[in-house]
């Protein structure tokens, strides 16, 4: 079981390509401690207002339903972060049970990924904010700039596909 935000919100703007909608799922929990955290409550895994807890199958089971209700097979995990020591086995569970194409948002670095064997996702985007360096994060028909030019953004191979922080769409 985790905590989650109490609704599941659609996104177009957190999914890395020009054209989809997501459903994204923010996991409390916490474990990056950046400065000046856009979601500081979010860092405590027990944060309780306004959320829920959930089991695996739940989530899956509602995420199905909310995406076929929706037209997308998107999702986005953030957070606080779904790799964060309290949400990863969470996480790990998650992705062998769906078969939704999967972003995660994590502060974690993609050696921290491939050590934990983090598999399933179709993207997954690393690095803490870096608040000196703090871009304007936002997407358009051509690219998706991230919070900071640190952040990184990898395919389910660990490919990287973006530079400085921003991914160009194909």
């Amino acid at each position: 079981m985790v905590k989650v935000l109490q609704s599941i919100s659609e996104s177009w703007l957190d999914y890395p390509d020009n054209v989809s909608l997501a459903m994204v799922v923010v996991m409390m929990g916490c474990d990056n401690g950046c400065p000046c955290c856009q979601n500081p409550d979010f860092q405590n895994p027990f944060y309780s207002n306004g959320t829920k807890d959930v089991s695996v199958d739940t989530l899956v089971s509602e995420l199905e339903y909310i995406c076929h209700r929706n037209l997308t097979n998107k999702v986005v995990l953030s957070g606080g972060d779904p790799l964060a020591p309290c949400n990863i086995d969470f996480t790990k569970d998650f992705l062998s049970k769906t078969s939704m194409d999967v972003c995660i948002y994590t502060g974690h670095s993609i050696e921290y990924v491939k050590e934990h064997q983090i598999k399933g996702f179709k993207y997954i985007k690393c690095g803490k904010f870096d608040f000196k360096n703090k871009q304007e994060s936002f997407k358009n028909d051509e690219i998706m700039q991230f919070a900071s030019p640190n952040q990184c953004l990898y395919d389910g191979e660990y490919n990287l596909l973006s530079e400085h922080g921003i991914y160009r769409f194909n």
